[in-house]
């Protein structure tokens, strides 16, 4: 039993863990699910800042290129500010929309685009009253450098996002294959536990009805031993005088036959050699009584020096044989204590008929077995109907 509540005590120990590494599994995923859909959103943001950040560069470029078109489309100013102010409409929608990057470098670059749309309008006013010298000097002493250095910033800011979209997208795989690894070890783990503390609580149970079925077994024999002890002579092991009772009652006295048995000189010996001796001589008595009776038959203490048994068939040729037995087999001397006791058997038969009860039948045996004691003792009597006579023999 202490086996039992040990393991039942670890099962209860070990089963809270459970809900907090199933809670544990379901919290990591969420938040790696939530991490990977984060990051997976900073990739796109920060490939649509690369992207945008390439289409400024380009309308930039472009710009550089439009203020030409005066000299070889000979496009009025008009025509070529206008398509300028689109372009930079375009850029700054574009440089607003670069939400990724912060304040400081937006500002920088917002400087830099300034800077460069002032040298290109610069470039632009002497192309439009034909200076196109001077124009093309200024486009290699300012505008080239300043594009080359807008240029380049931009292929840094591009490269930056671009740095950027891959990292978020190597964390966010690289989390969610970390996550999957975890969770799968979790559920494996918890798989695991469920399987362990399920074969702990199959032992316990098994073990805990193994306890109750012997403690069932164990009343069970109590209540046979009670039931054999409230049955039995407590000495000689024989039915006692309520299972006589319940023979006689229980059974068909018409097939029965009952022979009553008194020892003779029992007293002396149990005077002169003790209880001890006694009871000793008792139970050799009934060791002779069951040898001499049929395997059908039963062999009833009724308490002192008196036996009683219960002849199964009650035919009469029969109860005297074996009362002729009784007598002879317990009139042989017995060791005891170390001497040679003799004692000697008065049985009293009665034999079943006339529709008498089992009161009836144990009447008549104890009026034949007087009629014995009365007499010569050391022999037996047999008390039949209808005639109501005594027939005595003795036996010697």
């Amino acid at each position: 039993m202490r086996a039992d509540s040990h393991a039942m005590r670890k099962v209860g120990k070990l089963g809270w863990r459970w809900p907090r590494v199933l809670a544990l599994a379901i919290v990591l995923l969420g938040g790696v699910t939530f991490a990977n859909v984060y990051l997976h959103g900073r990739s796109q943001s920060q490939e649509a800042t690369r992207s945008r950040l390439s289409e400024l560069n380009m309308l930039l470029h472009e710009e550089s290129s439009l203020q030409w078109k005066t000299v070889a489309d000979r496009n009025t100013p008009v025509t070529v500010a206008r398509e300028l102010g689109e372009i930079r409409s375009r850029e700054r929608d574009i440089v607003e929309a670069l939400g990724d990057l912060d304040a400081a470098t937006v500002q920088r670059l917002e400087d830099s685009v300034s800077a460069y749309h002032a040298v290109l309008d610069t470039e632009l006013g002497m192309l439009g009253v034909g200076k196109i010298a001077e124009a093309r000097a200024l486009e290699k002493r300012q505008t080239e450098p300043q594009f080359g250095r807008l240029n380049a910033q931009l292929r840094s800011l591009e490269q930056q996002a671009a740095d950027a979209a891959a990292l978020a997208n190597t964390v966010a795989d690289l989390s969610l294959a970390v996550a999957m690894t975890l969770a799968v070890t979790a559920i494996g783990w918890l798989l695991y536990r469920f399987e362990r503390e399920h074969r702990l609580t199959t032992k316990a149970n098994e073990e805990m009805l193994e306890q109750q079925q012997i403690a069932l077994d164990t009343l069970a024999e109590h209540e046979a031993l009670i039931r054999h002890q409230a049955s039995h002579d407590p000495l000689t092991g024989l039915p006692n005088r309520r299972m006589l009772t319940e023979l006689l009652e229980g059974g068909d006295c018409a097939d029965q036959a009952l022979l009553l048995v008194d020892l003779d000189n029992f007293k002396p010996v149990n005077d002169q050699l003790g209880h001890a001796a006694g009871d000793d001589l008792l139970i050799g008595v009934a060791g002779r009584l069951l040898a001499a009776v049929r395997g059908d038959d039963t062999v009833v203490r009724l308490g002192g020096d008196e036996f009683a048994i219960v002849i199964a068939g009650g035919d009469a040729s029969v109860a005297v044989r074996v009362a002729e037995r009784i007598v002879a087999t317990v009139g042989e001397p017995f060791e005891i204590a170390g001497t040679e006791v003799r004692v000697g058997a008065s049985v009293g038969v009665a034999i079943s008929g006339g529709g008498r009860d089992g009161g009836e039948l144990l009447r008549d045996a104890d009026m034949a077995m007087y009629q014995v004691k009365q007499g010569t003792k050391g022999g037996f009597a047999v008390y039949k109907e209808p005639a109501v006579r005594l027939v005595h023999q003795a036996v010697r």
